[in-house]
């Protein structure tokens, strides 16, 4: 009967600070998903800058397409963001935390973006995004080519570190 109280005392206490962990590594994390994001993310200003030109041209379709991929393409870091989904897999004694990011573009529609870090270090691996309008902007195979090879590369990735 010690025993089971005894078994039942440590998992109660075990449960609680291995959640805190976990909830404290995902906490840490995020400032660097956010980091990461902004630097690959398209230059600021560029969004305004096709508005402007759409603005003195509103029926050129050449100009609306690219107004929507510089401004339908990132999350606006400026809007509300949340994270969601973060779990941590532990992989060949390392930790990888995947999760996802959500929020608006300039244009105030939904944007999301997988994500993978390899711990303790906060390095991201690799991120996939819900959609990316701003490759199809230039009509150019090899831009589309790239990026389902970025999203192949993802799914692999996630396939090994967090399956």
């Amino acid at each position: 009967m010690k025993g089971v109280v005894l078994s039942a005392s440590l998992l109660t206490s075990i449960v609680p600070v291995s959640y805190g962990q976990e909830n404290f590594q995902h906490e840490q994390i995020k400032p660097y998903v956010i980091g990461f994001l902004k630097k690959v993310a398209s230059s600021p200003g560029s969004c305004d800058l096709f508005k402007g030109f759409l603005a003195k041209e509103p029926s050129s379709s050449h100009l609306k397409k690219m107004m929507l991929g510089f401004c339908d393409s990132d999350i606006d870091f400026s809007k509300p963001i949340s994270f969601s989904e973060m779990k941590t897999h532990h992989f060949e004694d390392e930790d990888y935390v995947f999760g996802i990011i959500s929020g608006q573009t300039e244009i105030n529609r939904k944007i999301g973006a997988r994500f993978i870090s390899a711990e303790p270090y906060h390095l991201i691996l690799n991120v996939k995004y819900s959609r990316r309008p701003i490759l199809y902007t230039f009509d150019d195979e090899f831009f589309v080519s790239e990026y389902r090879l970025q999203i192949k590369s993802f799914n692999d990735l996630y396939e090994k570190y967090c399956q």
